[in-house]
Parts: structure tokens; sequence; C-alpha cells
């Protein structure tokens, strides 16, 4: 059975976590920084914040809430981010039940609507996130920002 809930609560997949982040999304260089990110998300009332999702007591990925994932637009918030679902969990919906679950987290704190950006085709667009606009990351590339209103 799947369960999500607060990463401060299973502290014990903390390195876990950090090391699918960096591996996932960051370089060789910049493991601190991902280990920064997860280490100061680790609450339950205050963004940033980060999730875990267990299947029989096992860590099978991940998913965060953050004022901002995207440096060139502050003016939106709150996003979600860092994405992650262990390899071998993919195609079994997870990926899916993290955006639901963070979607009615957000609903129940009175966000009214939530974003994220990404370079994926499609992904998004099947679980009803709707394209925003296009955004410039901190290298210069070009991605696509969503949103999906709560109310």
């Amino acid at each position: 059975m799947l369960i999500i809930e607060h990463l401060v609560d299973h502290e014990e997949c903390l390195d876990t976590v950090i090391d699918w982040l960096w591996k996932e999304f960051g370089n060789e260089d910049n493991y601190a920084f991902w280990e920064s990110i997860v280490k100061n998300s680790l609450k339950k009332n205050l963004l940033p914040l980060t999730f875990i999702a267990l299947m029989d007591n096992k860590p099978v990925g991940t998913v965060g809430l953050w004022r901002s994932d995207l440096l060139s637009r502050q003016d939106l918030c709150p996003w979600l981010s860092a994405l992650f679902v262990k390899e071998e969990y993919r195609s079994k919906n997870i990926g899916q039940e993290l955006q639901l679950f963070l979607i009615d987290y957000c609903r129940k704190k009175g966000y009214e609507e939530i974003f994220l950006y990404t370079d994926s085709n499609n992904y998004y667009e099947k679980t009803g996130w709707q394209y925003l606009d296009d955004g410039i990351e901190y290298s210069g590339g070009s991605i696509k920002i969503y949103n999906k209103k709560l109310r």
C-alpha cells in the first residue's frame, strides 16, 4: 500500500531522498546544494516542504512544495518541485499519486493555484495541468511553466 507523508516524519529516508534528487536533477559538483534543499524542508507548516512516498515501508518517491522553483519567476507561488519516482516503481501511477497528494494538500492550505516547470512533453498535461508560459532557467535555457487552478 502506498502512503505519502512529510519527510520530517521519516528522517531515516533523508539521505535516500537527497541522493535521488542529486542524481536526477543535479551534477557532480552540487551534492551540497541538494542536501541543503532537502534538509531545509524538514518541517510541516512552512514552505519549503518535502514529502515521501512509501510502499510497504520502503521509500519509492518524493515531491516538494517550494516557494519558488524557477528564479526568473519569483512572482509565482507555490511550486510542485522535485517530483521523483524510483525507476523500478515508475509506470505504477506513483508520480500521479504524488501530484494528487500535493494538490489536495495545497487546497486544504487555501492556495488558489500551484505551479511547476518542466522540459517534459505532455506528462503534466495528462494530469490536468495547463500550459501557462515559457520560462527561462538560470542557465538561459527555455522551459515550460504549467499551473493548476485549485478552486
